[in-house]
């Protein structure tokens, strides 16, 4: 099939360039940064380790931009600069301290090793799933990576003999000086005239790097090694990395295969593989192009090192790179669960652990100590989301251990004390997390038979309702709240949204609402407006209009959405990508149907694409179809079924089939 063709790598990697905005989406107020902030780094799906050009810049370690939280990113350097090649990034994130960029490499023909780092200037930049290549300018040499699950592997083209590599294995962080933390306890040995083994400890992990550059003479500096009498202008490096032993460095490399090229090749077919499990058809190549560009940036997070926790003893399985599970588990996670066994089961198997190890479920999870599990004022209770959305989805969980866990996380008296007390948490946006959270505890207890947490969990899930005022119908204005406001958190899908549209005064009431915040109405007013799929906050809350019976409104929104804010290139991200976390509900929305996170159900949008094959973990097929012209759903299929609404559940899903989505251009109220 090839699909890999359409997925541009670049997708993301600089300030949001978008269309003019259509209809609606004029009104819609981007209050995040406004760049992708992901990489063209060459990685495989869910890799352990990536590599592209260093530049320092923010959040990534690629681009030009300094930090930034919601203006226009500032320019701190001049666009195509190139300090080296590291090792090790995130993907789309905002600020969480904790930026990687590990073993800085550079070619060099000078004798200071420092020198190596000197910016340089980018030239003939290409990129595609699983390979990046560029020449630094001034020096002639042209760079190739690729990568297998725990080795980076380099290519150089020198343009004249005499050149050296030079590691720099100290190196945390960005170049504006408040993102760097000094590495500890460095220890390097030259292990064979080729080979240099390094011991470093960077933000709290024990890191362990091989580097292996053959037919070189390895010697050391301060920072790190110098690879000299480099054999002819052909040169290749490879880099292992372990959380664990030199040993597992050391094998990485070992296996590596000797010929790039191939490795560049199983590369490409690992993630021509992974984009198989959805296969859709398109009006033109540009929205195939968009659809597998988001895809792509959807599954290089969470990254599997499995077998190298340094949380915990007791369990093989350790993904991380959960940055965060805010960001993640209302579209991203779902998505896995639905197509990848392996990873889904890897990731369940974590979060466990995690529990066992920390006594509480993990809200995020870094190669980083401080930020491993770090709990702040994002969300609460996430992780029972992202469990009972892979039990809807038939990944296998240890039940009886899950009970353990969860039981951990929620029954200490001193767990969400404010809510089980009061109802409501000191920060109001809690009171809906831990709400929706114990229906989700409470749905993985029956299916584990355990009544005795199923009563806990019923018994505090509904205590919600003081959080909203009924005059208003929204949430407390004077809380504090992550990324938004009141009004961006009013509009939540919760477990139980009969009452929450009772509360807004009915559904009429509730459907004002929604066209206040959405720009329908009030339109100059953005005090209390929609993010526009610039942050994770709200992005939902179009699905909200189904409860007030305007699935017109959703097709709306959601259309202009698509034709608006998401686009091709650097600047077609409408803000943080945050681990795939906006990609993802791209995917969802342009096939059609959306997850509700902690609920099984699905609902169903305005499908941008013609068709959608979706080749599910389990081995059974599930299709999208759309009929006829226009952006309104006039009558929705399921298997042979007329659905009464425009929404089904997650295991009918799972069971495969076909949902025909038969389109107008008229508005069709429900």
């Amino acid at each position: 099939m090839n699909l890999t063709r359409y997925a541009d790598v670049f997708l993301g990697n600089g300030a949001i360039e978008l269309p003019e905005p259509r209809g609606v989406a004029g009104t819609w107020h981007m209050i995040k940064g406004k760049a992708g902030n992901t990489t063209p780094a060459a990685a495989i799906p869910f890799g352990k380790i990536t590599a592209c050009a260093y530049t320092g810049g923010y959040s990534s370690g690629y681009g030009h931009v300094g930090t930034n939280y919601g203006d226009q990113p500032r320019q701190i350097m001049e666009p195509g600069t190139i300090r080296g090649f590291s090792h090790i990034h995130h993907s789309g994130v905002g600020y969480i301290d904790s930026f990687y960029n590990y073993a800085v490499t550079a070619p060099s023909f000078e004798a200071d090793p420092e020198a190596a780092f000197t910016p340089d200037m980018m030239q003939d930049e290409t990129a595609h799933p699983g390979y990046y290549a560029v020449t630094m300018r001034d020096r002639a040499v042209r760079n190739e990576m690729t990568v297998t699950r725990d080795a980076a592997h380099h290519r150089y083209t020198f343009p004249k003999e005499g050149g050296k590599l030079v590691i720099d294995f100290t190196n945390d962080g960005l170049l504006e000086e408040k993102t760097r933390r000094p590495a500890r306890d460095l220890k390097l040995r030259v292990a064979a005239e080729d080979t240099v083994e390094c011991e470093v400890i960077l933000a709290g992990v024990q890191l362990y790097f091989v580097a292996h550059c053959p037919g070189a003479k390895a010697t050391l500096w301060d920072k790190g090694c110098v690879f000299e009498a480099l054999p002819g202008k052909e040169v290749r490096l490879s880099l292992g990395v372990s959380s664990r032993s030199i040993e597992i460095a050391s094998k990485a490399i070992a296996e590596a295969k000797l010929d790039f090229d191939a490795m560049v090749k199983e590369a490409e077919e690992k993630w021509e593989k992974a984009f198989s499990a959805i296969e859709v058809e398109a009006a033109d190549e540009r929205d195939l192009r968009i659809f597998y560009s988001n895809f792509y940036h959807t599954l290089v997070k969470p990254a599997d090192w499995s077998g190298e926790s340094f949380l915990y003893q007791d369990e093989d399985a350790f993904v991380i790179d959960l940055a965060t599970l805010w960001d993640q588990y209302k579209t991203q996670t779902p998505l896995l669960f639905t197509l990848y066994p392996e990873i889904s089961d890897k990731l369940v198997k974590t979060i466990l652990a995690f529990c066992r190890a920390e006594g509480r479920m993990p809200h995020a999870l870094l190669l980083d100590i401080r930020e491993a599990g770090s709990e702040d004022r994002q969300a609460k209770m996430l992780a029972e989301h992202v469990l009972v959305d892979a039990l809807y989805r038939g990944v296998p969980i240890n039940l009886p251990e899950a009970m353990k866990q969860l039981r951990l996380d929620i029954m200490p008296e001193a767990r969400f004390a404010d809510y089980k007390a009061e109802g409501r948490c000191k920060d109001i946006a809690h009171t809906i997390d831990v709400a929706d959270g114990m229906n989700a505890a409470r749905a993985l207890a029956e299916a584990a038979g355990d009544q005795e947490l199923a009563d806990f969990c019923k018994s505090y899930m509904n205590k919600w309702t003081a959080a909203f005022d009924r005059e208003t119908g929204l949430l407390d204005p004077n809380s504090r709240y992550y990324e938004g406001s009141y009004w961006n958190y009013s509009f939540r899908l919760m477990h139980d949204m009969p009452t929450r549209v009772e509360i807004a005064g009915g559904k009429e009431a509730y459907a004002k609402l929604l066209d206040r915040f959405f720009g329908f109405t009030h339109a100059e007013d953005v005090s209390g407006r929609f993010e526009g799929f610039n942050n994770e906050t709200d992005m939902e809350t179009p699905y909200a209009y189904y409860y007030a019976d305007r699935h017109d409104r959703v097709c709306q929104v959601v259309s202009d959405g698509l034709e608006s804010v998401f686009s091709e290139g650097k600047g077609g991200m409408p803000g943080n990508n945050d681990s795939g976390g906006l990609s993802s509900l791209y995917m969802w929305n342009a096939m059609g149907i959306f997850p509700v996170s902690g609920q099984d159900m699905m609902m169903i949008g305005s499908p941008r694409l013609l068709k959608s094959v979706i080749h599910m973990g389990n081995g059974k097929d599930f299709v999208i179809r759309r009929e006829g012209k226009g952006i309104y759903v006039q009558q929705a299929v399921l298997n042979g079924r007329k659905l009464d609404r425009m929404s089904f559940a997650v295991s009918e899903m799972m069971q495969g089939g076909e949902l025909v989505l038969t389109m107008s251009e008229e508005v069709c109220v429900d």
